[in-house]
This record gives structure tokens, C-alpha cells and sequence, in this order.
């Protein structure tokens, strides 16, 4: 049962954004991407506290690429250490997302930037250590974004379909909205919501999931940033620190 728990769990975080992350420290997508040539990396650490006393840290990779000025691909590597209070701890790489991203509407003064995202969740994950979910998942998220003045709002809606070979999952409904604004030219504030039809068909009630964050611009290639998410409904069992950076090569 612990295993299945931290299976969903992973799920909940890494995919509420169809999931992959949006930048950092959101999981809403936004409607932006690299840019033709342009490489970057994020990379981040979250510690997640359940509310049986167990532990999880999630140390993630994603290297991105932009191929054209309106398409990006990108690449989610997860790794798990499971800390269970009761349990042997386990550890190991997760499930691999395999992400693109296409600008539809570039926006501007006119109208908001339009995106449409697709993901696959591969099943590399060792289900049976808690690792993984043991089956392929598909995503497809579209996403707006709009800045007026000192805030920019982004919202997404999205759809998963998940693989039912080891656990009987529901396919998820992936819906997001979260706003950014800009303190000064370096610090930004965060905030957003995000819920998805929960995966376990025994669950009545569906996840819906808080966070606040601040990112802070050390220069032109480097932005740190630290957040705080935790459920804003009962079937939300944990609350997540994470801290991370996006680097731009």
C-alpha cells in the first residue's frame, strides 16, 4: 500500500501539469517556450512530508532544446528517494517524461499566447520499489498566457491518458491557473491552483492542490527560485517544499 502511495503520490506532482513543469516553480503551463538554438536546464530538489510520517525527496533534470522560434522539446528525469517510517527506504530513477511544445499564437497587445503541449510518460520506473506506475501515460495540455502591467496570468487545461496494465488508473482531467507578478526586475511572486479527476477509482474527491513561490533573476542565465505547495481538500495526503534553478546556456 505504502508503494502505491508514493506512485500516486509522484503522479500528483510531476503530472498535474499534464505534468510537466511549466517554469519553475509552477506546475501550470505556460504558453513560451526556449527559442530557435536555445538550450536550458532545470533542475530541482522537492521534499514532500506525508501525513503518515513518511518522506519523500524528488531530485529532477529537465534539459531543453528549442528546434524552431515555436517548438521546444524537452526531457523530465525524475529521481526518488523514498523515506517510509515503517518501511525500507528505497531509491532509484523515475518514470521519464518526453515532452514538445508549440507556440500557436505568439501573443501580444491584441491577445493573450496560445500553446498546445504533448507528453509521454514512459514506464522505466521500478513499479514494484515504488519507482514508477509500471504503465505508458499520454498528455496533451493547451495553455494561455497574458501580462498586463506587473502580472502575467497563465492557465491550462489538459487531458492524460493513463496506462491501466499494473493499477486500474482513470484517465485524468488536468485543469490549472496561476499568476506571477513582478516585484522588481529580479523578484517575481507566485501563486496557483491546480486539480485533476483523481486516478484511484475507490477516490471520490479530487486533488486540489495550493502553492505561493518567489523566483529571484541572479543574472541573464541564472533564476533561483523556492516554493511551497500543500491540498486545499482531504484527498491531498502531503505538502511538498521545493527549491530549484533554471539555467540558460
Amino acid at each position: 500500500m505504502f508503494k502505491k502511495s508514493l506512485v500516486l503520490g509522484g503522479t500528483l506532482l510531476l503530472l498535474a501539469a499534464s505534468n510537466s513543469f511549466a517554469y519553475r516553480p509552477l506546475t501550470t503551463e505556460d504558453a513560451g517556450v526556449a527559442g530557435k538554438g536555445v538550450a536550458q536546464a532545470e533542475v530541482s530538489w522537492d521534499n514532500i512530508k506525508w501525513k503518515n510520517s513518511d518522506k519523500e525527496d524528488i531530485y529532477l533534470l529537465v534539459p531543453i532544446y528549442g528546434l524552431t522560434e515555436n517548438l521546444e522539446l524537452s526531457v523530465e528525469i525524475p529521481y526518488h528517494y523514498h523515506k517510509p517510517s515503517s518501511d525500507p527506504s528505497e531509491e532509484g530513477t523515475g518514470d521519464i517524461n518526453i515532452v514538445a511544445k508549440y507556440i500557436l499564437v505568439p501573443g501580444g497587445t491584441e491577445s493573450p499566447a496560445f500553446a498546445v503541449k504533448g507528453v509521454v510518460k514512459m514506464d522505466n520506473g521500478d513499479y514494484d520499489r515504488g519507482l514508477g506506475s509500471g504503465d505508458k501515460d499520454y498528455s496533451i495540455v493547451a495553455a494561455l498566457s497574458e501580462t498586463v502591467g506587473q502580472l502575467t496570468g497563465h492557465a491550462q487545461i489538459g487531458y492524460t491518458w493513463t496506462g491501466d496494465k499494473k493499477d486500474k488508473r482513470l484517465d485524468m482531467t488536468l485543469y490549472g491557473a496561476a499568476l506571477d507578478y513582478a516585484l522588481s526586475d529580479f523578484i517575481h511572486i507566485l501563486a496557483e491552483v491546480t486539480a485533476e479527476r483523481h486516478p484511484e477509482r475507490l477516490e471520490h474527491e479530487n486533488p486540489l492542490i495550493a502553492l505561493t513561490g518567489i523566483t529571484y533573476k541572479v543574472s541573464d542565465s541564472l533564476v533561483v527560485d523556492a516554493a511551497y505547495r500543500w491540498g486545499l481538500n482531504d484527498s491531498v495526503r502531503f505538502t511538498s517544499t521545493t527549491v530549484g534553478a533554471s539555467i540558460t546556456y
